[in-house]
This record gives C-alpha cells, structure tokens and sequence, in this order.
C-alpha cells in the first residue's frame, strides 16, 4: 500500500479536524468572552492542543501525498500566511489581550480569518471565494 492510497481518508480527517479546531475555538472565545470558566481549564487547552497538531499531521501528510511544496503553491502559501494570522489573532482573543474590547475584536478578526482561510482552500486561490469576484 502506498501513501497516496490513505488520501480519502487523510482528507476527511483533514477536513473534519478543521471543523473540529474551528467550532472549539469559536466556542471557547465565546465562553472567555462571556466570562465562562472552563473556557481556558486545562482539559479544554490540551483538547484544542491535540486536535491542532492532528490537523497539522493530516496537512503535512496531505502535502506529502501530493508532493506540494506550500511555499511555492500560491493558495497554499496564502493559507500559511493567513494561519500565522489566525494563531496570533487567536492568542490575543483567548488571553494575551488587554481589555474585553481587544480580545472581541482580535476574535471576529480571527474569525474571520479562518473563514478566509476556509475560502482560499475551497477555492485552491489566494484570494478564495472572491476570486473571479468583478
């Protein structure tokens, strides 16, 4: 058996881990935004910690597949781009902001960052759903 032949099943988990990732953090900045304590409990951290590095194994082996180099890829390379921001936006959103006000907008900023994210990798164009947009 190839690795090419795990590629069905290396995508759907690619694909369900992002919506995985994406439902969790959404929830948790909702609960830290509303003050919720087990937003930010331990379990929860490592929960999202083991479902992002998941992610991370299916997309590594996702480009390993395909032999697609990222930084090369246009889309691809706007998707990296674009996690970076997402990570940082993240971060900001869940704790490391200053006031209630920031970490709100640091979390509909990487909320819509994932979405972007999401059209770019639909789309298989750096500009995503827009792409074709006049």
């Amino acid at each position: 058996m190839d690795l090419i032949d795990t590629y069905p099943l290396t995508r759907q988990a690619h694909i369900g881990l992002v919506i995985a990732s994406g439902t969790l953090f959404a929830l948790r900045g909702v609960g830290v935004l509303s003050g919720a304590r087990w937003s930010m409990q331990r379990s929860v951290r490592i929960a999202s910690q083991i479902i992002d590095s998941g992610l991370l194994i299916a997309a590594m082996l996702l480009l390993a597949m395909l032999q697609l180099n990222p930084f090369v890829v246009p889309w691809l390379a706007t998707k990296l781009a674009l996690l970076v921001v997402y990570i940082v936006l993240g971060s900001l959103a869940l704790k490391r902001a200053r006031s209630a006000r920031a970490r709100l907008a640091c979390f509909i900023a990487a909320l819509l960052t994932f979405a972007f994210m999401l059209g770019v990798a639909r789309a298989h164009h750096p500009l995503g759903l827009l792409h074709g947009v006049s």
